[in-house]
């Protein structure tokens, strides 16, 4: 590779080792955890509502952005690369 290559190209050769699936599995697992318990059987039925409506005002715009993203800029490291290409180091630094 020349010395001038782009960290696109030279990263457009890693395979990825998570799939879809996986990453869905760990954002549920990561944002759901088990304190919330006690807080939604207190709620009742009206946890249900809340949960519908942050994964369509919440999740569902941010699932595309990250695809979106990912589609533009398959870069590894990904929100590090993406806020560090899109705002600065600072950014970068500060995602990171």
């Amino acid at each position: 590779m020349t010395a001038g290559a782009s960290g696109a190209e030279e990263q457009a050769g890693l395979r990825k080792q998570l799939g879809l699936t996986d990453l869905v599995l760990a954002q549920v697992l990561c944002v759901v955890g088990s304190s919330w318990v006690g807080i939604a059987a207190k709620l009742g039925r009206a946890h249900v509502a809340f949960w519908v409506g942050a994964i369509v005002l919440f999740y569902l715009p941010l699932a595309a952005v990250v695809i979106w993203l990912n589609r533009l800029m398959p870069l590894e490291g990904g929100l590090y690369q993406w806020a560090k290409l899109g705002f600065g180091d600072l950014a970068g630094f500060l995602t990171a």
